[in-house]
């Protein structure tokens, strides 16, 4: 396997189970690759999901992760000033969840005593939210996850029905590069850079880290994920882009609790 634009993404027929498994093996590695790549803006921009989630509006709140990963967003939810929130976090990856579980524990010795919302842990598929009744939920956050999901439509769907009406649904993720020359820049830095960091990081040659910027490519740009959301029955969505674009942020808020 080389890196960068040599890498073929597997078949969709087996590509929930490559990436699962894939992303098991990586876990551990993974926050770093993610600090470097990023230059560390990574947390700033998850920072800024969080604080769109608008939680505070609610008396009594109830917020899912999708995709959780080893927990950023979780944990950042899980210390939210608020009185009443019932914090669910979701992820296919045992091994990403198992250090979201130690993060947790790590967290409450260095702080005893001080308030923190415990997330409900389960694994799961992000396109079968069924353990969540409709209109249930008045946050669902998904970070650097939708990209990985294989019925992404089924995924926006079931945000939707779950959502109720006022709640949303906030979307990280990478986004397409709009100057021409720092989009060349941006292209030969995630396309031949990226993969090197991951394998130096990881201490050897991993494919999952030619896998991303791979996934990156086939996923859709800014203005499509807004129309699919639209098609999945949200009717107000924003997007904020990061870094020119290079990652965006979609807030898709549920006006209605019928779909029109």
């Amino acid at each position: 396997m080389k890196a960068g634009h040599s890498y073929q993404l597997p078949d969709k027929s087996i590509r929930h189970d490559y990436i699962q498994r894939n992303f098991n093996e990586i876990a551990h590695k993974y926050d770093l690759f993610n600090d470097l790549i990023t230059f560390g803006m990574h947390r700033l921009w998850k920072k800024r999901l969080v604080a769109l989630c608008r939680l505070e509006q609610f008396s009594e709140a109830r917020a899912l992760d999708l995709c959780c990963g080893s927990g950023d967003i979780s944990l950042y939810l899980a210390r939210l000033p608020h009185k009443n929130l019932e914090l669910h976090s979701l992820d296919f990856s045992s091994e990403m969840l198992r250090i979201l579980q130690a993060r947790i524990a790590a967290w409450r010795q260095k702080h005893p005593g001080r308030s923190f919302h415990e997330p409900q842990i389960r694994q799961g598929d992000a396109s079968d939210l069924s353990a969540f009744p409709d209109n249930s939920l008045q946050a669902i956050t998904i970070s650097f996850g939708l990209r990985n999901v294989q019925r992404r439509a089924e995924c926006l769907r079931e945000a939707w029905r779950t959502l109720a009406p006022g709640g949303r649904f906030l979307i990280l993720d990478v986004g397409r590069v709009r100057p021409a020359l720092i989009a060349w820049f941006h292209a030969v830095f995630f396309k031949t850079i990226v993969p090197w960091i991951g394998y130096l990081v990881h201490g050897s040659r991993h494919e999952m880290y030619a896998y991303l910027p791979a996934s990156a490519e086939e996923y859709p740009d800014q203005q499509t994920l807004a129309r699919e959301l639209g098609q999945a029955g949200f009717t107000s969505v924003h997007i904020e882009n990061r870094l020119f674009g290079s990652a965006a942020i979609h807030i898709a808020t549920k006006t209605s609790p019928a779909h029109q």
